[in-house]
């Protein structure tokens, strides 16, 4: 489905586990989103207790209290697989020049667009031979993992830097919408905004008691 997102949405304790989602929808329209439904995207702490969780199925759930979510094991899992994933990258891009990403030649086409038009600023960033070394390899059948041009920062930040970014981005979703009315979202691509985001989500979702609930919802 086009242009979807992930969002996570913090409720009280207390919340009835059959209003979850809609509980969480209602409190969606507060913010620039449209929910389109919850999503399995908690790995699930207890094979017990499951009537607390919404939508379980198997070791996953769409949201439930966080004692009953297993945070720690989402976070260590996105972080092997983003480790696994950067010694892909790097040998896809071996002995290319480090890639500009797409924002900076947008930002160049949105100070000048007469001299610099938009298909000039797309032609340059897709001639950098990084980029076509990952859109190559985007594109074979038998890839091992997708190498996502928009983590092109993240890539270039090294093994472990990109690793903490997979530890990081692993809960969070693309926007979190906090036990107290905030709402938190990403406001470029920019590597450098992503960061200031995830640290915040981050912080956010630490601090709530193991009895608060996170309900993941599909939104547009």
């Amino acid at each position: 489905m086009p242009n979807t997102s992930l969002t996570i949405v913090c409720l009280p304790h207390g919340t009835p586990t059959d209003q979850l989602a809609t509980t969480a929808a209602t409190c969606l329209a507060a913010t620039p989103l449209t929910s389109l439904g919850s999503a399995g995207h908690f790995i699930v702490n207890t094979r017990f207790r499951r009537r607390s969780l919404l939508q379980p199925w198997k070791d996953t759930a769409a949201g439930g209290p966080v004692r009953l979510l297993n945070l720690d094991v989402m976070r260590a899992a996105a972080r092997r697989t983003y480790w696994y994933r950067w010694h892909i990258w790097n040998q896809v891009v071996d002995r290319t020049r480090p890639a500009q990403p797409y924002w900076t030649f947008l930002e160049r086409h949105r100070a000048d667009p007469a001299k610099y038009p938009l298909a000039k600023a797309q032609q340059h960033y897709l001639a950098q031979p990084r980029i076509a070394n990952m859109l190559t390899y985007n594109a074979l059948p038998n890839r091992l993992t997708d190498l996502p041009t928009s983590h092109l920062e993240a890539f270039q930040t090294g093994a472990h830097g990109y690793a903490h970014f997979g530890w990081l981005c692993a809960v969070p979703g693309n926007s979190l919408l906090c036990l107290d009315g905030t709402y938190l979202a990403t406001a470029s691509d920019q590597y450098a905004t992503r960061m200031v985001y995830l640290a915040e989500a981050n912080r956010r979702i630490t601090a709530l008691h193991n009895r608060d609930i996170l309900v993941a919802l599909c939104t547009r």
